[in-house]
Formats: structure tokens, C-alpha cells, sequence
């Protein structure tokens, strides 16, 4: 009876974990919806071309006509990059580099998600005994989305204006899904940042914890020597 009322009280997770996994939370949906929406590049409205807009999976034209292709044939719509609808020009609307870009904004949604399900332990209040070695692992995995979106951003950012790839590229401009890859970079950065920090306090509060165990510990005394004093701490900073 009294193992069944028995309470068990574990620390409450530290404001700065909290934190971390509130920004990593937001960094991830971010990247999340940078990944899945058609607006990394846009054509201005007054220009009226007939390329609409661009993201990583879906690109739209407006009666557009490949010069190189050699039937009298319009590519119109918003299809799936991959679709039977671009069979005749994949080749040329999927380049190396967009190839590139996919895979690691990819890489880094996967990262990500691995993240999360470690921070999500440590919220929990999981495996507190192996709490720095899931600091550490959390940390690492932030740290590593980081690098292949920072990758994605700069290779796009830096070819997609190419006049061998879209036509017109003066008429183009950068829209809100590349935006929000960059800031998703950025979140994830600092949350990396803020979990190797609370990587260090948790070890810290480890430290202190053993030392603190080792104190209370009973000494060995003598027939001649007084009883051992163990002065305990407060935070207030009184001496019990």
C-alpha cells in the first residue's frame, strides 16, 4: 500500500530546454512548409511571362513554349515537377543543382524530425539518467539541419537567376518559401545553440549533485575524533 501511494517527483524541464524545443518546434514547421509550397520563385505580375512560379516539386507556366523542343507544343498549368506533363523538358527543368537543393532540404526535414523526437523525450521527462547523452544527440542533429539548409539556400539563391535555365531571369524574384527556408535556417541554428548550453548546465547540476551525495555520505571516524558536520547550502545562501 504504501509503494502504490508512493509519488514519484522528477525536475521540471529548465526554461531554456523548454525554449530550445519551442524554437526547434517552429523551425521545423517552417521547414516543413518551405518544402512543400510552390513559391521559391515567382515572376513579377507586370511582367506577364509565361513563367508563373517555382517551387520544389511543382512548377507553373502560363502557355509557355521550350525553344529547343522541337514540337509546336504549350506547357500550361501548375504540375508536379515529375508529371507526365513535363516528360519532354525534365531534363531541362530539373538541373543538377534544383536535384541538389531537393535532397538536401530533404536530409534536413528528416534531421529535423530526429530532433524533435529527442527533444520530446527530454520534455517528457524520459531517460533523465541519460539526459547530456540526449542533449548532445539533440544538439548534434539541430546542428546538422542547419548545414544542409544553409546548402539549399545558397546554391539556389545563387542559380536560380541562370540564363541557361528559366527565361527572362531579370523578370524573376525570390518568393516567400525561400524565405522561410532561410529563416528555418536560422531557428535552427539558435536552437542548436541553446541546447548545447543547456547541455553544459545539465552537467553542471550533475556535478553538483554528486557532490552533494559524496558530503552527506558518513565518514569514517576514530575512537578519539568528533562526530563529522555536514553543512548544507541553500540556494538562499543560509547555512543549515
Amino acid at each position: 500500500m504504501e509503494k502504490a501511494e508512493r509519488v514519484f517527483r522528477y525536475p521540471k524541464a529548465s526554461n531554456l530546454l523548454l525554449g530550445a524545443g519551442l524554437v526547434a518546434f517552429c523551425s521545423t514547421i517552417l521547414l516543413l512548409i518551405s518544402f512543400c509550397s510552390p513559391y521559391w520563385l515567382e515572376s513579377y505580375q507586370e511582367a506577364n511571362s509565361e513563367f508563373i512560379r517555382l517551387g520544389l516539386w511543382d512548377v507553373c507556366f502560363r502557355n509557355y513554349r521550350h525553344p529547343s523542343y522541337q514540337y509546336d507544343e504549350t506547357f500550361d498549368g501548375c504540375h508536379w515537377i515529375h508529371s507526365f506533363a513535363y516528360q519532354n523538358i525534365r531534363d531541362w527543368l530539373l538541373p543538377g543543382w534544383l536535384m541538389f537543393v531537393q535532397s538536401m532540404m530533404a536530409l534536413a526535414l528528416i534531421f529535423a524530425l530526429l530532433a524533435l523526437i529527442f527533444i520530446s523525450i527530454l520534455l517528457m521527462r524520459y531517460m533523465l539518467r541519460f539526459e547530456i547523452i540526449v542533449l548532445i544527440i539533440a544538439f548534434i542533429l539541430e546542428a546538422i539541419t542547419s548545414v544542409p539548409v544553409f546548402l539549399a539556400i545558397a546554391v539556389f539563391g545563387g542559380m536560380c537567376f541562370e540564363r541557361s535555365w528559366l527565361q527572362y531571369p531579370t523578370y524573376n524574384h525570390l518568393s516567400w518559401a525561400y524565405a522561410l527556408a532561410v529563416v528555418a535556417f536560422f531557428f535552427h541554428a539558435v536552437a542548436a545553440m541553446m541546447l548545447l548550453l543547456e547541455a553544459f548546465k545539465a552537467r553542471e547540476r550533475r556535478r553538483r549533485a554528486n557532490n552533494l551525495i559524496y558530503n552527506m555520505q558518513p565518514r569514517m571516524m576514530g575512537p578519539n575524533e568528533p562526530p563529522a558536520q555536514i553543512y548544507l547550502f541553500p540556494a538562499g545562501g543560509t547555512t543549515v
